[in-house]
């Protein structure tokens, strides 16, 4: 799967506006810096709304899809961008933590125990 379309459709799968950093991608002097925010922000959404999100499965399943597939610059916003923001958001509420972890694939796991 292209980066694309893991980008968009992660972003579609997380209630929240997102529309506007997704065009953020395609703009600016540094697209890996505009991935990277944009990936920041989904970690974020997915730990603030992780109780609310309607396909859990997919969204974790497109996370190691990013760690797995994607090109470099994908797999630095997936592991220091999203995956970062989520530990970041979580930091004060461990059993949110936990809950999170537990969907992490392979890949992410190693990441966050690397």
């Amino acid at each position: 799967m292209k980066t694309d379309t893991i980008t968009s459709e992660l972003a579609q799968s997380i209630p929240g506006n997102l529309a506007p950093e997704l065009d953020a991608t395609t703009v600016g002097t540094s697209p890996e810096t505009d991935m990277h925010t944009l990936y920041s922000d989904m970690g974020w959404l997915i730990a603030e709304r992780f109780s609310s999100l309607e396909d859990r499965e997919r969204v974790f399943e497109l996370i190691e899809m990013g760690m797995r597939n994607g090109d470099s610059a994908l797999k630095t916003a997936v592991s220091t961008g999203l995956i970062e923001a989520m530990i970041s958001r979580t930091g004060q509420h461990p059993a949110r933590w936990k809950q999170i972890s537990a969907q992490l694939g392979p890949l992410a796991t190693a990441y966050v125990h690397g």
